[in-house]
């Protein structure tokens, strides 16, 4: 009786992270973020592909996030973009500051779309606590890997590794 209320037990603690994560997802989809024009949009209109997606949490203060993008953006352009796999920049630390955005990504000639997460909601929903975070979605806006971190290294090795975890379960460990 005492094992087969512990398996019980066991049984109801793992279906509840479950729905927690699932539910954490559903409501990063209604968080709403700030494009560089000032209009609103929601998350889940901001991911547009069928294919995925890597969500790029930064700030404009921090070095690092801008070489991470930097890093990023050429693996992007030169394979993943052809798949239709979109890269997003969320940039964490500006709210008020959107103005200050659109100058600096301009400046970098970064070919992707740049949002802002208003007053940190997004960041509080999925969790990060560190940047630069990287994200990736497949094509049904689920969360497949978690990186947080610099993705350094040979960008073709970098889209390989995208790749494989967006066709897999794996993880983006080996990004550094």
């Amino acid at each position: 009786m005492k094992t087969t209320l512990i398996c019980l037990f066991q049984s109801l603690f793992l279906l509840t992270l479950s729905l927690c994560a699932l539910s954490q997802e559903f409501y990063a989809l209604n968080e709403p973020l700030k494009t560089l024009d000032g209009s609103l949009i929601e998350m889940s209109d901001a991911l547009t592909s069928t294919q995925g997606t890597i969500l790029i949490f930064w700030e404009t203060n921090n070095k690092q996030c801008c070489n991470n993008l930097e890093n990023l953006q050429e693996s992007w352009v030169e394979e993943l973009k052809k798949l239709d796999i979109e890269l997003i920049a969320i940039c964490m630390n500006c709210p008020g500051n959107w103005s200050r955005v659109k100058p600096l990504v301009a400046g970098k000639g970064w070919d992707f779309d740049v949002y802002i997460d208003i007053n940190g909601h997004l960041k509080r929903t999925l969790g990060i606590t560190t940047v630069p975070y990287t994200i990736l979605l497949d094509g049904d806006k689920n969360i497949r890997c978690r990186y947080p971190g610099y993705c350094s290294g040979d960008e073709v090795q970098i889209c390989n590794k995208i790749k494989h975890c967006l066709e897999n379960d794996g993880d983006l460990a080996s990004l550094k």
